[in-house]
């Protein structure tokens, strides 16, 4: 970088560090959109799954029975695939037993009613 010698210059080289940064925003800009597009997918999934939901209050044993079980089969049998499938494999059986349990709670209050 050479020596700024006189205001001209200083307002110069002011100028191309903004260009630099709106370059380096719209070059983010771009990153981010990209990866909303790759993630849109998976975005659809996140309803499905539920798995961001608050967990409900009434937490029967045999529920956290049935997600300590998910893990330990999970840790077992997927102890050679990659990280990816050890991730999303027990978060959808998860999802899925969780989503059994409230199906079968709501049959249950149906035929109490």
């Amino acid at each position: 970088m050479s020596r700024i010698n006189n205001y001209e210059e200083l307002i110069a080289d002011q100028k191309r560090v903004e260009n630099k940064i709106s370059e380096q925003r719209l070059a983010i800009n771009e990153g981010i959109n990209d990866l909303k597009e790759k993630l849109q997918p998976f975005l659809y999934l996140l309803p499905i799954l539920n798995i961001f939901r608050r967990p409900q209050g009434n937490n029967s044993f045999l529920k956290a029975a049935t997600s300590l079980g998910i893990d330990l089969v999970g840790q077992t049998f997927l102890s050679k695939a990659n990280w990816i499938t050890k991730l999303i494999v027990p978060l959808f059986f998860k999802g899925f037993s969780n989503r059994a349990f409230s199906e079968q709670e709501n049959k249950t209050e149906q035929a109490s009613n």
